[in-house]
C-alpha cells in the first residue's frame, strides 16, 4: 500500500510559475517614475490582473489542462507573483497557454471566493462581471483631478469581451520553473494620456485596449 502511494506521489510534478511585472524590461516599483513610448511621465500605484485556465502542451501536442488555475496577480504584492501548476507526470513541454482575464462561465457564476472574492476590488457587479485588468497611477500629462489615470478593463459579453487567450513557446524543455515577463510599457504604446486617461466600463474602448494584452506577456530568459 505504501509503495503504491509512493509511486503515485512520484508521478506528481509541480511547475513553479513566476510573474515578472516590468516596464521596458526593468522591474516595476510602486510610484517610481517611468517614461512611456509617447513621452509621458507616469507613476504606477496599482496593477492587478487575472490569469486563468492554464494548459500545458507536451512535445506530442498532448493537452494537459490544469484544473482550478485562477490567479489574481498584484504587481505590488510579492505573494501573488508566484504559484505552482500541478501536473501528474514530467514532460518536455512545448507550450503553455492561459487566459488573461476571467472567462464567461466564471462571470456567469457571479461573485465568488478566493482570488475571485469581490474584496480584492476586481468585481463590478453581476451585470458587468469582473475587471480583468486594473492599472492606476498618475501623470502630469493627465488633465484630471490630481493627474490620475485609471484603466479598469473588463466586459465579457460579445462583441466586447476583454478576456484574451495567449500561448507562449517553451522550446520543448523539461522544466520545473517558468518565468513570465509582463511588460507594462506595451500597454501605453499608443496612449496619449492627455487625451485618453480613463476606461472604466465595458465597451469598445475596453475591448480595443484588451487586444494589447497578449503583447505584454513573454517568457523571461
Amino acid at each position: 500500500m505504501d509503495n503504491c502511494k509512493a509511486q503515485k506521489n512520484d508521478n506528481n510534478h509541480n511547475i513553479a510559475i513566476e510573474i515578472l511585472p516590468t516596464f521596458k524590461g526593468k522591474q516595476i516599483l510602486k510610484n517610481k517614475w517611468y517614461i512611456t513610448l509617447l513621452g509621458d511621465s507616469i507613476q504606477i500605484s496599482k496593477l492587478r490582473f487575472y490569469l486563468t485556465d492554464f494548459e500545458l502542451f507536451n512535445t506530442q501536442d498532448k493537452r494537459l489542462p490544469i484544473p482550478k488555475s485562477t490567479y489574481l496577480i498584484d504587481a505590488f504584492n510579492k505573494q501573488t507573483l508566484s504559484f505552482e501548476l500541478h501536473t501528474h507526470k514530467k514532460h518536455n513541454f512545448s507550450q503553455i497557454t492561459f487566459k488573461i482575464g476571467v472567462d464567461e462561465k466564471l462571470h456567469d457564476a457571479g461573485a465568488q471566493s478566493g482570488d475571485l472574492d469581490p474584496i480584492h476590488g476586481m468585481y463590478w457587479a453581476w451585470q458587468s462581471g469582473y475587471i480583468n485588468f486594473k492599472l492606476e497611477g498618475e501623470s502630469p500629462s493627465c488633465p484630471t483631478r490630481k493627474n490620475k489615470f485609471s484603466f479598469h478593463i473588463g466586459g465579457y459579453k460579445s462583441p466586447h469581451s476583454t478576456t484574451r487567450n495567449h500561448t507562449l513557446d517553451l522550446k520543448d524543455r523539461l522544466s520545473s520553473s517558468i518565468k513570465i515577463e509582463v511588460d507594462i510599457s506595451v500597454f501605453f504604446k499608443d496612449i496619449n494620456l492627455s487625451e485618453r486617461n480613463q476606461i472604466m466600463i465595458p465597451g469598445e474602448a475596453a475591448y480595443q485596449q484588451s487586444l494589447k494584452f497578449p503583447l505584454l506577456f513573454s517568457i523571461s530568459k
